[in-house]
């Protein structure tokens, strides 16, 4: 780096400079972003290094007599970006001291801008002889050298033992203090972040996916995307001037990337491209994103991307360590479901997980580091419940690594975690899911059906007489009578469950069955519990199996194609002989999901892979054609093979529609916009009742923010 000319103005203080001429604040060279009044108080700290600056200084200097603000919060906010900029700790601090009620002094070491030499230095060594020594002669230096060696190998060995000593000393585990509730609204939550005076996180409001934000300190909470059809919160600028945030549309895309402006502002675009997780580097500098199973790096408006590194599988929760040199990440296996955290150097080097063999079934994922960089706090689905756990930094070459704590162990299960800025809380959203069961009536509005269970995906014997469904939130498959009696559990609890079918005759009924090491696959069963089977064994997926009228032939979806981490292509929508257990692909359906068919037999209609058009299959044809153009969900054909029913999801406008084959008339039943749905492993799910009117699940969730106090 070239040096500054001999008038220029830079203050240096540890890793630090400040530029009192072009008003930079750099870090090793690099331009940390930094606010005006964060800015005018460095400056005045700088100015009286050792002295106090008293906050009525400040208050003189920032804001003049005429100026109307809430002097105490707009200083305090000052100092605390101010402090987030130079990686300061109030409690510990290394360059800002504050004097309670007094004002504020610096304490770092100081080069100055006026030519000086360094101030407030504390030399590491101080000699206590201050005259010269007499030589000693060669045969006293000689045997005085070797007690010297002696002495350093003797010291050497000891600080060799204590290390081995340290490294088997268990370490404490960090002390839970107490919890806090943040917010009260009752709304499905996750993906938090913050800035320090605020947290952001995702919420579903209506049938949209919106950025809310909520006080540190809990309260009301409000929209702050709400310009944007979906939005999940991505990261915080570590000066806390803009909010990373990803807009997505349909189910199928990943999210463009936008910088929002803290507290308000006009959204800026981030590069041309989609990413499934960003974040940025503490400096503000570099933007880093994943897509698929590639990771890559770009300015810090998404500018002059370059690919670091190709993992192999799908990327999610990206995270940048406090001192910018380390990346962590989710890693997805879609073979069998399965998400553990591996981590990567900054150039693209050094590829492992994070944790191996430590989860027999790995569920690990939304990883963060506390600000001081001395532990990463995640989730981990482990023993049946969703908790918060945190990892020790391995600090020094002979401390051990460390085993996670665990933090929290229910009876919420806690996920999202996230640190605040000072280190002493951790923001997570602790949930209890359950849903009500509710039926619309064309008089009376929705109202409660089979007593308002807990329960979705409803399937109804062609006898008319037995319901098979799936229990909210375990996802067991039950079936019982009508009235809910004689009721029979008829998986285990190792197989979560979904979208049942009864066959034709009524003795079995396929559908859809995930394990802890297994993705979803298509599975038959018989009606009495008995006789479970894989559809096709050893399929990677299967999805939405249907049955044909005569019950020979199960159509179903043979990719995850309606998943934002679908692959780009099929096999899609295939058909399987029951006799010959032979599949047959039907044509142009690579990225078509959600088959259903038509109760004559003629007809399958499925839905594109964004979930943006409802598309019919005409076998005699061997033809598709569009239906309907508009966000669908969970197509259910009539019993008399006239209409489809489906909601639309992920829209300002949720509805329940109905479409006639005959002439493709769209018709909408009843507005979904207000209705609370639960949102679950596959969506909100709506069906239809025996007389054909709309079923859905009404969420009755605790749902909200907690923040727990802990000493690390």
């Amino acid at each position: 780096m070239s040096q500054p000319a001999a008038n220029s103005r830079v203050v240096r203080f540890g890793l630090y400079e400040l530029d009192l001429d072009t008003r930079e604040l750099r870090k090793s060279g690099i331009r940390i972003k930094l606010p005006e009044q964060p800015f005018l108080v460095l400056e005045m700290l700088l100015d009286r290094p050792g002295a106090i600056v008293t906050r009525e200084d400040l208050k003189k200097k920032l804001w003049p007599g005429d100026t109307f603000v809430d002097f105490d919060l707009s200083l305090n906010s000052a100092v605390k970006k101010l402090r987030q900029a130079l990686n300061d700790d109030s409690d510990n601090p290394r360059y800002i001291e504050t004097l309670y009620r007094r004002g504020y002094r610096f304490i770092g070491e100081v080069s100055g801008a006026n030519g000086s030499g360094p101030a407030l230095v504390i030399p590491a060594v101080v000699s206590l002889a201050t005259t010269e020594a007499t030589p000693a002669p060669a045969g006293e230096a000689s045997a005085l050298d070797r007690r010297k060696l002696l002495v350093i190998c003797l010291g050497l060995l000891l600080l060799a033992i204590a290390g081995i000593v340290l490294r088997q000393l268990p370490s404490s585990p960090p002390k839970i203090l107490g919890y806090t509730q943040i917010t009260r609204d009752g709304l499905a939550k996750g993906q938090l972040v913050t800035d320090g005076e605020r947290i952001y996180f995702r919420e579903i409001q209506g049938d949209r996916f919106v950025v809310g934000q909520v006080s540190v300190a809990g309260g009301e909470t409000s929209v702050i995307s709400g310009q944007f059809e979906n939005a999940d919160p991505c990261d915080v600028a570590a000066d806390g001037s803009s909010l990373l945030l990803g807009e997505f549309h349909g189910t199928a895309k990943s999210n463009e990337l936008w910088s929002v402006p803290l507290p308000t502002g006009a959204p800026r675009r981030l590069g041309d491209f989609a990413a499934d997780s960003a974040a940025w580097s503490p400096d503000g500098t570099q933007l880093f994103y994943s897509q698929g199973p590639e990771i890559f790096q770009a300015k810090a408006d998404g500018t002059q991307p370059h690919k670091l590194a190709n993992i192999g599988r799908q990327v999610f929760d990206l995270r940048v360590s406090p001192d910018g040199s380390m990346l962590r990440f989710e890693v997805f296996d879609d073979r069998n479901g399965s998400s553990a955290l591996w981590e990567l150097r900054r150039d693209g080097e050094g590829l492992h997980p994070l944790l191996p063999a430590w989860n027999n079934d790995p569920r690990e994922c939304c990883g963060s580091w506390t600000p001081d960089g001395k532990y990463f706090v995640f989730q981990s689905f482990r023993e049946g419940r969703m908790s918060i756990w945190a990892l020790r930094e391995k600090v020094s070459w002979w401390s051990r690594s460390a085993e996670p704590f665990r933090l929290t162990n229910g009876p919420l299960d806690f996920s999202s975690p996230v640190p605040s800025r000072d280190g002493k809380r951790i923001f997570t959203v602790g949930a209890q899911r359950r849903g009500e069961l509710v039926r619309y009536d064309s008089r009376a509005g929705f109202v409660p059906y089979l007593n308002g269970i807990s329960a979705s995906d409803l399937a109804f014997s062609p006898d008319g007489k037995w319901i098979a469904y799936v229990s909210v939130p375990d996802r067991q498959l039950w079936k019982s009578r009508l009235d809910g009696s004689e009721r029979r559990q008829l998986t285990s609890d190792s197989l979560v469950a979904g979208m049942p079918r009864w066959s034709p005759d009524g003795t079995k009924i396929a559908f859809m069955g995930s394990t802890n090491r297994m993705v979803w696959r298509a599975y038959l069963i018989s009606s009495d519990g008995t006789g479970l089977q894989e559809l096709i064994p050893g399929a990677e997926a299967g999805y939405d199996p249907t049955w044909s009228p005569d019950g020979k032939l199960i159509a179903l979806t043979l990719n995850d194609a309606g998943s934002p981490s679908s692959p780009a292509s099929g096999p899609g929508v295939g058909i399987v002989d029951l006799s010959s257990r032979k599949i047959s692909l039907l044509p142009e359906a690579t990225l078509l999901f959600s088959p259903r068919w038509s109760p004559d037999g003629r007809y399958i209609a499925a839905i594109t892979g964004d979930s943006q058009k409802l598309m019919l299959f005409d076998r005699t044809t061997q033809q598709w054609q569009e239906l309907a153009n508009l966000p669908i969900g969970y197509p259910s054909w009539s019993r008399d093979g006239q209409f489809i029913y489906f909601d639309t999801t992920l829209t300002r406008d949720a509805n329940f529609f109905r479409i006639r084959i005959s002439d493709h008339k769209l018709e909408r039943l009843v507005s979904l916009s207000d209705m609370h749905r639960l949102w679950g492993d596959l969506g909100s799910w709506t069906g239809l009742a025996p007389d054909d009117s709309p079923l859905l699940l009404r969420d009755i969730s605790s749902q909200e923010i907690y923040a727990i106090e802990w000493k690390p």
